[in-house]
């Protein structure tokens, strides 16, 4: 069973074109050492399937801050696995449509979404919110049984990436959490955010007691870093309660 057929994608929304990298050299401006990373990391790229209204029924969306005409859904194959976010960050700010973005690697996928909006300073453009993204996922990975899109809202289009979203965030406040029977998308990714904070923090900590050879500061920091863990764990246990 391939990737997308747990998706359920409509067969009308396929496209199956590809995407030459000289396309976001020229469009995304990208500076030398992002069209290296292009060149080094990426084998291709191809754009797999395009949700519209005339091949869903699902209605687009737009306000003030936000314009879901379509839903696009690109796969990069992938050479070597450096900076992904960044690469990720260069497409989806290219392509100016909510986007499901999936890396593949021999037999491995990692997708990545993110939220966008109308750019205040230029309406042509869009900003990215928070990059959501899983780990390197396999082919029986249980996360893509709930990435079915018929499961899903069809009010509109941010309703249904809003849906993406938040399963994806789910999925990954499980890695963390005893249990996310009963939280939300919005309450995961407020959890996975704190956490990675306190992580950034201790690993910040660590550092400084690695290159510390004062024996009363190598205490302190020793402190510090038992007190970042207790944090952690204490954020942690009040999902379980």
């Amino acid at each position: 069973m391939s990737f997308y057929n747990y998706l359920n994608i409509p067969k009308s929304c396929g496209v199956g074109s590809p995407i030459f990298k000289k396309t976001f050299y020229e469009i995304a401006d990208l500076s030398t050492s992002d069209k290296k990373l292009f060149a080094n990391n990426i084998k291709k790229i191809t754009w797999q399937y395009s949700l519209k209204e005339e091949n869903t029924n699902i209605k687009p969306y737009k306000d003030d801050l936000i314009d879901y005409p379509e839903i696009e859904i690109i796969e990069v194959e992938l050479l070597s696995d450096t900076r992904l976010n960044r690469i990720a960050e260069i497409i989806m700010r290219a392509i100016p449509y909510p986007m499901l973005l999936i890396f593949k690697m021999q037999e491995k996928f990692k997708l990545y979404l993110a939220h966008q909006k109308i750019s205040l300073s230029d309406s042509s453009k869009n900003t990215l919110e928070e990059l959501i993204y899983t780990d390197w996922l396999d082919i029986d990975s249980h996360i893509l049984k709930k990435l079915n899109i018929k499961e899903m809202r069809f009010t509109n289009f941010y309703d249904l990436y809003s849906d993406l979203v938040d399963a994806i965030s789910i999925y990954q406040a499980s890695a963390i959490l005893p249990s996310t029977k009963n939280i939300s998308g919005e309450e995961a990714r407020n959890i996975i955010t704190k956490i990675e904070c306190i992580d950034q923090e201790i690993a910040a900590v660590r550092s400084k007691f690695k290159k510390e050879t004062q024996f009363n500061r190598r205490i302190e920091l020793n402190i510090q870093i038992k007190k970042l863990e207790q944090e952690k764990e204490d954020m942690i246990g009040e999902f379980e309660k």
